[in-house]
């Protein structure tokens, strides 16, 4: 048989069970939000990591293209055929020893 209650008793139960609902989901967002931020947080740190990491190959690469460009800019410079056609400097003296002495 079917056993009668109060609608006082029906609130307090229905209400006991809305707050536990209300709790339950409460409690699973609030865990699925930790998790979501947690995340965030790991993959922007991770995303900074890799951009300094990036900045500092580029410094590198930087340097070593200019260690390439002047080396090769000395080594061309040395190899052209003109270069090597040029006469080699007179040695000129344009202050004698005369014109440095005390009158």
């Amino acid at each position: 048989m079917y056993q009668k209650t109060t609608l006082q008793t029906e609130a307090k139960k229905t209400a006991k069970l809305l707050i536990v609902t209300l709790s339950s989901m409460i409690i699973v967002l609030l865990g699925i939000f930790f998790l979501v931020t947690n995340d965030s947080a790991q993959k922007g740190y991770a995303l900074q990591q890799e951009k300094l990491k990036n900045e500092i190959l580029k410094t590198e690469n930087s340097g070593l293209n200019s260690k390439i460009t002047d080396s090769s800019a000395f080594t061309k410079i040395n190899e052209d055929q003109k270069t090597k056609e040029m006469l080699n400097p007179e040695n000129k003296q344009y202050v004698t020893k005369k014109d440095n002495e005390i009158k």
